[in-house]
């Protein structure tokens, strides 16, 4: 079973424009509303490429948490949240013309102790040697910075393997629990190591096998967009270019999509290669849909085949 854990959700709300004009009007159009939140687009993806055995789960509350369950329950994707007091919050993503994406995102609700104790229980509930965990997102307030790294420390105990997707501080915070996979960004693993200009490729490369090396971490994974990623382990690395995609339409969701990737590669007891490989085609396949939507199983088959290892 894959778990994904989503602390942070949202209703986003994604606009075309045809370029942004700072301090005046803007109009957007052929806006699209997502359940969303990284844990919630794994497990969509998931869902896409025919597996039935994912269950989403973290905080919902208000009107847009019953926006979310309602959504999940139409497309037939298993959701066991927790019901909070607070509102979960609303994202806005604005897509030009030439490709940039503007997004404007709300913190999110407060959360107290109980519910949190609440979500803690329901996921060591789900957890064991079976289960693959995804923790991904931002946090919502009141909720400590450890929150990772105890509920990863404690799936692991039961056997339990984990995908690690976050950021800045929670990433310092978390990684000492020793995540099975981390996916960090160029400009988040530069954060991470305090660095204030832009690291060569060799540099990323010498701070991946420091984390593998140093914390524990069985796969350091580093995003670049248009330049591709860097796939890190004790054993083997790889580099790949990004796969070329004849019509784009947002980002948004990309990192996410690989994230479900490498949940599937764990749960499948695929080899390095081939969980590279799902992985560059099912973030490459997110960026030609629309909103957060995720790629057809068809679209990947296909990117798959596009898919070239360098072996560093």
């Amino acid at each position: 079973m894959i778990v994904t854990v989503t602390l942070n959700p949202s209703m986003d709300k994604t606009g075309n424009l045809a370029n942004y004009e700072h301090g005046e009007t803007n109009h957007i159009t052929d806006v699209i509303r997502d359940a969303a939140g990284n844990g919630i687009i794994a497990s969509k993806t998931i869902k896409a490429l025919g597996r039935k055995d994912s269950v989403a789960t973290g905080f919902l509350g208000g009107i847009n948490g019953e926006r979310i369950s309602l959504i999940l329950d139409s497309m037939a994707i298993p959701n066991d949240f927790v019901k909070i007091a607070g509102d979960t919050r609303t994202n806005l993503k604005v897509v030009e013309d030439n490709g940039f994406v503007t997004e404007f995102n709300e913190p999110g609700p407060i959360v107290n102790e109980s519910e949190i104790q609440t979500l803690t229980n329901k996921i060591l509930g789900y957890a064991g040697e079976d289960t693959i965990f995804v923790f991904s997102g931002s946090i919502p307030r009141n909720c400590p910075d450890t929150i990772y790294a105890d509920l990863i420390t404690k799936v692991k105990e039961k056997g339990s393997k984990v995908v690690l997707d976050v950021h800045g501080d929670l990433l310092k915070t978390s990684i000492s629990a020793q995540p099975d996979i981390i996916k960090p960004n160029k400009k988040e693993i530069e954060d991470y190591y305090d660095m204030e200009f832009s690291v060569s490729e060799e540099g990323l490369i010498e701070m991946g096998k420091r984390i593998v090396n140093e914390q524990g971490v069985g796969m350091v994974a580093i995003s670049r967009g248009a330049m591709g990623a860097i796939f890190i382990t004790k054993e083997k690395s790889y580099i790949c270019r990004a796969l070329k995609i004849e019509e784009r339409h947002s980002t948004v969701g990309a990192g996410a999509a690989m994230d479900a990737a490498f949940a599937l590669g764990l749960q499948n007891h695929c080899s390095l290669e081939d969980m590279i490989k799902l992985a560059m085609a099912i973030s490459a396949g997110s960026v030609t849909t629309q909103g957060t939507k995720p790629a057809s199983k068809d679209v990947v088959d296909e990117l798959m085949k596009q898919v070239e290892l360098t072996e560093i």
